[in-house]
């Protein structure tokens, strides 16, 4: 999926904000939805928000990142979700 493939590119250049933009605007659209994967961007858009408060030397990213690690079980439905998830749990900012 495209989207994937930006944001984790935008990950890799530790323009962690951007990634989440690049998630949340698609999230926007679907999250007042019954979208079965609402859930599940939003844990990503968390995950990558997590890393850029980290990134800013802000404490309370461990707790946003607790927010993406709750998600968790809504990806394992889908081969891309599994892929997205493996590659942010290899880039866990801790």
């Amino acid at each position: 999926m495209k989207l994937f493939e930006e944001f984790k590119a935008l990950i890799l250049k530790e323009e962690f904000y951007e990634a989440h933009e690049v998630l949340e605007e698609y999230w926007h659209t679907i999250r007042k939805t019954n979208h079965p994967y609402k859930n599940a961007y939003r844990g990503f858009i968390n995950a990558a928000v997590a890393m850029e408060l980290k990134k800013r030397g802000r404490n309370n990213y461990k707790k946003v990142w607790a927010t993406y690690e709750k998600y968790k079980s809504l990806y394992q439905k889908e081969p891309v979700f599994i892929e997205v998830m493996e590659f942010l749990d290899s880039k866990r900012p801790f």
